[in-house]
């Protein structure tokens, strides 16, 4: 899904918001395989009873919850005087989650609470209404993956300017890996690749013979963190090659991506508007 709506809550200028989505749209293609047979995606605005149902699971949910949100806490954090649509943020994602009986949520582990949410609120509605319409959906968290780290050590996210583009240019991306924040362990003294950023994210794009050889570098000393960007650079690059070609051949054929996005929206719809049915016969509106 492309969640084109949740945008809104920090992009108000539609200009921009365009070219974000698009963008999106092209990172999303150019990572899937060439054969879109089994795939569907579809745009989050495009769901025309999307928001019908947001308002039906307002109804039954609990304010103390959403006060407990991190995506509501951190924008207050940011700004006192945040938007509702932030407020509400989790009650959409649920939403997006429940309306299509979905059974399971591959996410990061600083994502589990929109699925926890989404149980609840779900939970809500079929206890309030005596019904099981809604499915509780499971979050599925890879242990080696549930969170990124940044440039900073951080989990990697765009709101702390930390994050590295999967298709940024090879200039920019070196800048970024060189600045990639590390002790000062001498250079001819052994280092521990357990708690290094950059070995941090070696481990995610190289593989295992490439993972385990760098770590004995890290181990046996006179081997730079330099030496280790350097190799992570190179990595990554090998890594991202065919993606980003794709995305040059796919900016200038955008008609497929569009083909594919009303396919998708045409059957998540579908979806939708049959579980919207059935909510209006259990809340007596239909």
């Amino acid at each position: 899904m492309l969640a084109d709506f949740h945008s809104l809550t920090t992009v108000h200028d539609g200009k921009l918001l365009s070219a974000y989505k698009k963008s999106v749209l092209l990172d999303y293609f150019s990572l899937l395989p060439d054969n879109l047979e089994n795939i569907f995606i579809f745009e989050q605005s495009k769901i025309e009873k999307l928001m019908n149902i947001v308002w039906i699971l307002s109804s039954v949910t609990p304010y103390s919850l959403i006060l407990r949100s991190h995506a509501f806490k951190d924008g207050q954090s940011k700004n006192s005087d945040i938007n509702m649509a932030i407020f509400n943020y989790s009650i959409l994602m649920t939403a997006d989650i429940i309306s299509y009986d979905i059974d399971k949520v591959p996410v990061g582990k600083d994502q589990k609470q929109h699925i926890e949410f989404a149980r609840d609120i779900a939970e809500f509605f079929n206890k309030t209404y005596n019904t099981d319409i809604f499915k509780l959906p499971e979050a599925v968290i890879s242990e080696d993956v549930g969170i990124i780290p940044g440039l900073d050590g951080r989990k990697m996210s765009k709101s702390y300017d930390n994050y590295i583009w999967l298709f940024d240019e090879e200039k920019i991306l070196k800048k970024k890996i060189m600045s990639i924040q590390t002790d000062d362990t001498p250079l001819e003294m052994p280092k521990n690749p357990d708690t290094c950023n950059v070995f941090a994210l070696i481990q995610f794009f190289a593989s295992a013979e490439r993972t385990a050889e760098i770590r004995k570098k890290y181990l046996a000393g006179n081997y730079g963190y330099g030496h280790a960007k350097l190799e992570l650079l190179e990595i990554l690059l090998n890594y991202l090659k065919p993606f980003r070609e794709k995305r040059k051949k796919l900016e200038n054929n955008f008609l497929e991506i569009e083909k594919v996005l009303e396919r998708g929206n045409k059957r998540a719809n579908e979806i939708a508007d049959a579980k919207y049915e059935k909510l209006m016969k259990i809340i007596w509106l239909s």
